[in-house]
C-alpha cells in the first residue's frame, strides 16, 4: 500500500475534472495504491546423454498481478493483468568448436481495468516464438548466429472489440578476435549486424484516457505496424591485467519507429500525447573502465570511470523525444580490511535538442557516499551500508521522465541497510 502524489498547486486529475484547482480547494481525498502479485515459476533441465542435444531446459511462469486505485476509502481504478510464459530450449552437445541453442517461447498476457482511469480498454495478448543460437569458434576468430521468428496476436476483449496479428523476423551476425590473451587478462574486439522487429503493443495501439502514472492522456493508434531496425555495432570488451574495459559504439536505422509524442493539447486537464510512427535513425557511444590505483598489503583503492552519449533523430530531422543528454561518472573505491568506502560523482548534461512540444533540461551533478562494513571473514555474507546520495543537494531532472517538470529527483537522501547471503 503506497500514497500517489498529486500536481504541485492541482491534485490529482480525474477525467470529468473541469476545474482541478477548484477542486483541490475543497479537499481531494488522499489517493492510495493497493497492490497484489502472485508470481509461480518452474524451472528444469533435463540430462539427455551424448547425443546431438546435449539437454532440455525449461522454464515456466504464472503470474498474478492487481492494484487497485483508493480515493479515500472508495474504489476507483482496478487494474488487473494474468499471465502465463513458457521457454523450452535444446541445447547442442559441443562437438569442436561448435555449439548452440534451438528454443520456442510462449506467452500470453490477459490486460482488464475498470473505472475511470482505464486508459487502455481490456485485451488479450499471445506470443509464439521459435528461435536459434549458433556459436562457432575459428581461433582466433569467433562467429556468433541468432535468428527469432515471432507471432503476435492482440485482441481487445470488449464485444465486438478490434484484433490485431503481427509476424515478426530478428535474426543477427558477429564477429570477435583476440587482440589479448594474456592471463590474468583476454581483451575482445568485436562487430556485431542485426536486424530487428517488434509488435507494437496493446497499448501503444489502444490507449485512450488520462494515464496517472506519467500525468498525460495518451491516445493510441490502432494502425501502427510493426517496429524494424537494422544495426550494427563495434565493441572492444576484456580484461587488462586488474584493469577491467567495456566500450561500443552503434547505429541503428528504425523502419516505424514508435514514440510517444506530444500533441500540443490538453483534454481532462493533462497534456495529449499521441503514439506515432515513422522512420529514424540513432548513434550511441558508451564506455567503462574500472583501474586500480594502488595496491599494497591489506588496502586497495580502484577507480572508475563511464560515459553515455545518444543521438536520435527521426526522419522529418526533428529528435525523438526524451532522448537523455551525455552522462558521465567517476568513482575512487577503497577496500581496507573489513571496511568499503566509496566516493562517486555523476555528471548530466543539459538536454537542449528537444522535440516540438517538449521542455529542455538543466544540467546536474550528485555526489554520493558510502562505507560499507563486512564483520566477517571469506564469505562476506552480512554486510553493513550506510550511504547517502546527493550529499550536495542539488536539484536534478531526469529527462527522460514524463513528469521531470514537477517532479526532481531526490534530494540530499540517507540509507542505512543491511544485507544477508546463506
Amino acid at each position: 500500500s503506497y500514497g500517489v502524489p498529486g500536481l504541485p498547486g492541482i491534485g490529482h486529475l480525474h477525467g470529468e475534472e473541469e476545474e482541478p484547482a477548484e477542486e483541490e480547494d475543497q479537499g481531494e481525498e488522499a489517493v492510495s495504491i493497493g497492490m497484489d502479485r502472485l508470481r509461480l515459476a518452474l524451472q528444469g533441465t533435463l540430462d539427455l546423454g551424448d547425443g546431438f542435444f546435449d539437454e532440455l531446459i525449461t522454464r515456466w511462469a504464472y503470474s498474478d498481478y492487481t492494484h487497485t486505485e483508493f480515493e479515500g476509502d472508495e474504489v476507483g481504478t482496478v487494474f488487473d493483468v494474468e499471465g502465463m510464459e513458457g521457454r523450452i530450449e535444446l541445447a547442442q552437445s559441443r562437438r569442436g568448436g561448435w555449439q548452440g541453442a534451438w528454443g520456442a517461447q510462449f506467452s500470453q498476457v490477459d490486460f482488464g481495468a475498470i473505472g475511470e482511469e482505464a486508459f487502455v480498454p481490456p485485451s488479450s495478448t499471445q506470443s509464439m516464438a521459435l528461435f536459434a543460437l549458433q556459436e562457432v569458434e575459428l581461433d582466433p576468430v569467433q562467429l556468433e548466429l541468432g535468428a527469432r521468428y515471432e507471432r503476435t496476436d492482440i485482441e481487445v476483449t470488449e464485444a465486438s472489440g478490434p484484433q490485431r496479428n503481427f509476424a515478426s523476423l530478428s535474426a543477427a551476425a558477429g564477429i570477435s578476435t583476440t587482440l589479448l590473451d594474456n592471463p590474468p587478462g583476454e581483451l575482445r574486439l568485436g562487430l556485431n549486424f542485426s536486424r530487428a522487429e517488434r509488435a507494437p503493443s496493446a497499448q501503444e495501439l489502444f490507449a485512450d484516457g488520462p494515464h496517472i502514472a506519467t500525468q498525460v492522456f495518451e491516445i493510441g493508434n490502432p494502425d501502427l505496424g510493426t517496429e524494424a531496425s537494422w544495426g550494427v555495432e563495434a565493441y572492444l570488451r576484456g580484461d587488462i591485467g586488474l584493469t577491467q574495459v567495456s566500450a561500443s559504439i552503434y547505429r541503428n536505422w528504425f523502419d516505424g519507429f514508435i514514440y510517444l509524442e506530444d500533441a500540443g493539447a490538453v483534454e481532462d486537464g493533462l497534456e495529449v500525447f499521441e503514439f506515432l510512427q515513422q522512420d529514424a535513425n540513432q548513434f550511441g557511444i558508451e564506455a567503462e573502465i574500472s583501474a586500480p590505483l594502488a595496491e599494497t598489503s591489506g588496502f586497495t583503492l580502484l577507480a572508475e570511470l563511464r560515459g553515455d552519449y545518444v543521438r536520435a533523430t527521426l526522419n522529418d530531422g526533428s529528435p525523438i523525444p526524451r532522448i537523455p543528454p551525455l552522462s558521465l561518472s567517476g568513482a575512487l573505491e577503497g577496500k581496507f580490511a573489513h571496511f568499503d568506502a566509496r566516493a562517486e560523482v555523476e555528471w548530466f548534461d543539459s538536454q537542449r535538442r528537444v522535440s516540438a512540444h517538449e521542455l529542455p533540461t538543466d544540467g546536474f551533478a550528485f555526489v554520493n557516499l558510502s562505507l560499507a562494513w563486512h564483520p566477517f571473514e571469506g564469505e562476506e555474507n552480512l554486510t553493513l551500508i550506510a550511504q547517502v546520495d546527493n550529499l550536495l543537494d542539488a536539484e536534478g531532472r531526469r529527462h527522460t521522465s514524463f513528469t521531470k517538470e514537477f517532479v526532481p529527483l531526490s534530494g540530499r537522501n540517507f540509507k542505512l541497510s543491511a544485507r544477508a547471503s546463506f
